[in-house]
């Protein structure tokens, strides 16, 4: 009996021993399936990270504006002004509600200066570099003061990334070499992209200084792209031209012309456009950015009647002071898009960091 018992079980022993085997090789040949399955691998990927803080998205959930200023009489910055002094439309219609109102003299500044070093420029380089080099110097006083240099011919390229010292910017000013065309559009909405990508952990105040003549003849981007992205973006764009014919020279059609593009690149961000008179003069011009700089205001506001439908909304804000009209530079508007729409089309998660919000 104990023999046969013994017999008995080897074969029952081995049956089960194989079952077990069949069985867990499918186990195998399923969890291998199934990292090999797109579909499978999708559904068990982590999450999509946060979009970082300085991403700022125009939702549906969150539709705060929040929109920097210059207010000025006669070329003079205004310094004093309160919650009652200003109003505010947009899209034609008040705000829902006004959320906050504050001076930003202190808020930290991301600067990027975008220089053409096209062979257009040879003989006045010189001076451009050194009021540059000075505008950094300027401006750039706190450790939480940041700036870039770009230089832009055919493309764009940067110098120095990044850097509270104002030392190493001058040093990314002097390496800038001049040959090519002019890519001006195309500079602007790199320097956009580069500015809206960093991310941030409070607000800052995001300004583009870009010297050029203005007459755009290489790249694929156009001034409506250019403007887009400095709107979007949230990028205030002051332009310094380096034309200087007068009415009756011989380039004076062209450098009409490029002026024309500088001033609508400046004006639809909230900047200026200044011209200086001579190379010499550059030098004011940055001196004269670098005093509004510190003379900003910041009002946040929920607009009426939000759709995130990807429309353009204009903003349009007054401010008085002792009965007298001021003059303000601002954003001229911004597209009403959703996060969803944004990561849904990628030419605009790309060239895009719509308006700012919180």
């Amino acid at each position: 009996m104990k023999t046969l018992c013994a017999v008995g079980r080897t074969p029952i022993s081995r049956s089960l021993w194989l079952v077990f085997a069949f069985f867990t090789a499918l186990v195998m040949i399923g969890a291998g399936q199934a990292q090999d399955c797109p579909q499978c691998a999708a559904s068990a990927a982590p999450p999509d990270p946060p979009l970082p803080t300085g991403l700022w998205l125009l939702t549906t959930q969150v539709n705060e504006v929040n929109l920097l200023f210059i207010a000025a009489h006669k070329g003079t910055s205004i310094s004093d002004l309160s919650r009652d002094d200003i109003s505010v439309l947009d899209d034609n219609k008040p705000p829902a509600a006004v959320l906050g109102f504050r001076t930003e003299n202190e808020l930290a500044l991301r600067v990027g200066v975008a220089i053409d070093t096209s062979s257009s420029l040879t003989s006045r380089f010189r001076f451009e570099q050194a009021a540059a080099s000075a505008f950094f110097h300027q401006v750039l006083n706190r450790p939480e003061d940041l700036g870039f240099v770009m230089g832009f011919e055919n493309y764009a390229t940067v110098t120095q990334d990044f850097v509270a010292d104002p030392n190493l910017l001058s040093q990314g000013v002097q390496r800038l070499k001049v040959g090519g065309g002019t890519a001006l559009y195309d500079a602007v909405r790199t320097a956009c992209k580069k500015m809206v990508h960093r991310e941030e952990h409070d607000t800052v105040a995001r300004v583009l200084v870009v010297l050029s003549d203005g007459q755009n003849n290489a790249g694929e981007g156009t001034l409506a792209r250019a403007i887009d992205a400095a709107q979007e973006a949230d990028v205030i764009v002051y332009t310094i031209s380096t034309n200087y014919a007068r009415p009756g020279d011989p380039d004076w059609d062209s450098a009409h012309a490029g002026n024309s593009n500088l001033h609508k690149l400046a004006e639809e961000s909230g900047g200026r456009m200044l011209t200086p008179n001579s190379p010499s003069d550059v030098a004011k011009a940055f001196a004269k950015i670098g005093e509004e700089l510190r003379s900003r205001y910041s009002v946040s506001y929920k607009p009426a009647a939000f759709t995130p439908d990807g429309r353009y909304r204009k903003i349009k804000i007054e401010a008085r002071k002792m009965g007298q009209k001021l003059e303000i530079r601002a954003r001229k508007g911004y597209y009403a898009r959703s996060a969803s729409s944004l990561s849904a089309d990628p030419s605009i998660a790309a060239d895009s960091a719509t308006l700012a919000s919180r």
